[in-house]
């Protein structure tokens, strides 16, 4: 039993992933260039957050992994 428990978690921590990706997708469709980031105030945001989102891709890669 617990090692169905075990693939919930990682299913639910797969599902997280896959949702972060596709937020930082979003939130990226209209940067062209790594200009685009320091340009203006947005763009900073922007990388900041994706880079936030990345973060915790890779926390949620290392719970995997354990």
């Amino acid at each position: 039993m617990e090692s169905l428990s075990l693939n919930n978690r990682i299913l639910a921590t797969f599902i997280q992933i896959k949702n972060a990706i596709v937020q930082i997708l979003k939130w990226n469709e209209d940067i062209k260039s790594s200009e685009d980031y320091y340009l203006s105030e947005e763009g900073m945001k922007i990388l900041a957050a994706s880079c936030m989102m990345i973060e915790a891709i890779g926390e949620g890669i290392k719970k995997i992994d354990s």
